[in-house]
């Protein structure tokens, strides 16, 4: 057969990852929060857009807006409405009660750092004294440890180390108990000292922090019983006592001076023996095209120049009130798939979380697991049984006997139930814990089981023994 090269003319059809597309698919995969910052960017940005005033009480908007299906949007259809006013979703807004703002209840608190400058300042008269306690508290991480050698800081500050020593002893007797440690050992053995317990008991508790902290971290109270001719309850009394402890004094601040809030995209409510799913709009505002520029444009007398400005900004405004409803609609849809696929979570508990995989969902709205993928990663869903990310609906699972399939997530909650009741003398091990779930018809291993119980940060058997 004879080879030649010819031209040939052939209709196919790909996807084209235009700017709108992009916009669109970027706007989908933001949270809530992130979505509210970025539309104020594009409120700064775009003078053609601006924030519409909430609906006033009883109001009904019967304006919807309209677009063509190509780049270039009739702009006399669209003028026809309100300019988007409602982008095809209300806002809720105006519904909502003053004092069931969420903003109102947040409050603030001082940082770590913050509130060690105050304390300081407080305990400390001498100049000198606070001038190096100033310097001291800028070598404290935000879990409360002092990360500095003495000496480096005493040459530094030209002073004498004893002097620093001083201050930092200073410094470690402020709130919280044990800031301003070098060690962890330290730590505990400030927060011992300052623990009030019975002195026999705070010694042997000092005694196991400084010569059997690994011992401890393992659980081998026999072992430190032994070695400190102790007896096993007294020394498991003082293991109690330790673990009880903060090895880290500043975690409690950790965060604190920021003040972060979850926003749910959509509200689930049981509506009858329904659940209907609610977008929750407030977090971003309800965007339209500004009256003065759509007049310009309609305007004959506007110079070409500003016509074309303000048509290319049209233009983007438009898309972007669309991408925006789309992304509504699309979490709607994923959200709702969801809660069909989980009913008996929502009904009776935690317990019935079936697994559940990109792939159902997206069979089930009719949409690429991609899309589904960006629609949950991120959102939150306020329901009855609490607030969750819309990933907590998806896991893997295990079989049961009776051919079904139960979540982690209710595999989990099993075991932290069979732990929680468990004869602390003799607890359980892995094993027995794989063999009464196989007996409960949950097929399962036990490295399964260890797996689950490591990621519910739950120690192993020996470690939770008491004695």
């Amino acid at each position: 057969m004879e080879m030649s090269y010819g031209m040939v003319q052939q209709q196919v059809q790909r996807l084209i990852m235009t700017p709108q597309l992009r916009q669109a698919i970027q706007l989908l995969q933001l949270p809530t929060v992130d979505l509210a910052q970025y539309v104020q960017n594009e409120l700064l940005a775009n003078p053609v857009l601006e924030e519409a005033e909430p609906p006033s009480e009883g109001a009904v908007d019967e304006t919807r807006t309209s677009h063509a299906d190509d780049d270039q949007i009739d702009w006399a259809g669209y003028f026809a409405g309100d300019g988007g006013a409602d982008s095809g979703w209300p806002s809720d807004s105006s519904d909502r009660d003053g004092d069931d703002d969420p903003v109102r209840l947040i409050r603030w608190e001082p940082s770590l750092a913050e509130r060690l400058h105050v304390e300081l300042r407080v305990a400390c008269t001498c100049p000198k004294a606070l001038w190096i306690g100033e310097y001291l508290l800028g070598c404290i991480d935000d879990s409360g440890f002092f990360r500095a050698d003495l000496c480096d800081v005493a040459a530094a500050l030209g002073a004498a180390e004893s002097e620093v020593e001083d201050v930092l002893h200073l410094i470690q007797c402020l709130d919280p108990v044990g800031v301003g440690s070098r060690s962890v050992q330290e730590c505990l053995e400030l927060q011992i000292s300052a623990r009030p317990a019975p002195d026999d008991l705070r010694a042997l508790a000092l005694r196991i922090v400084r010569e059997h902290l690994d011992d401890l971290a393992e659980g081998r109270i026999l072992r430190i019983a032994s070695e400190l001719c102790a007896d096993v309850t007294q020394v498991q009394e003082a293991a109690d006592m330790i673990r009880a402890l903060s090895p880290r004094p500043g975690q409690d601040y950790a965060g604190v001076g920021q003040a972060r809030y979850i926003v749910p995209d959509v509200v689930v409510e049981k509506v009858g023996d329904d659940y209907v799913v609610t977008p929750c709009d407030s977090a971003s505002p309800r965007l339209i095209i500004n009256s003065a520029y759509r007049a310009m444009l309609s305007d004959t007398g506007t110079d070409a120049t500003a016509r074309d400005f303000i048509r290319e900004r049209l233009n983007s405004a438009a898309w972007l009130i669309r991408a925006l409803g789309q992304r509504r609609d699309t979490i709607a849809k994923v959200a709702t798939s969801i809660v069909s696929h989980q009913r008996d979570f929502f009904d009776r508990g935690i317990l019935h979380l079936r697994p559940l995989t990109l792939r159902e969902v997206a069979v089930d709205i009719d949409m690429h697991e991609s899309t589904v993928s960006r629609a949950t990663a991120g959102k939150y869903a306020q329901t009855p049984r609490g607030t969750f990310e819309l990933r907590f609906f998806f896991g893997s699972g295990v079989s049961t006997s009776d051919g079904d399939t139960a979540s982690a997530a209710s595999i989990k909650k099993y075991i932290k139930e069979m732990i929680a009741s468990e004869d602390a003398k003799s607890p359980l091990s892995d094993q027995e814990i794989a063999n009464a779930l196989t007996g409960e018809g949950i097929c399962i291993s036990r490295r399964t089981v260890a797996k689950y119980r490591g990621e519910l940060e739950i120690p192993a058997s020996a470690r939770r023994r008491r004695y």
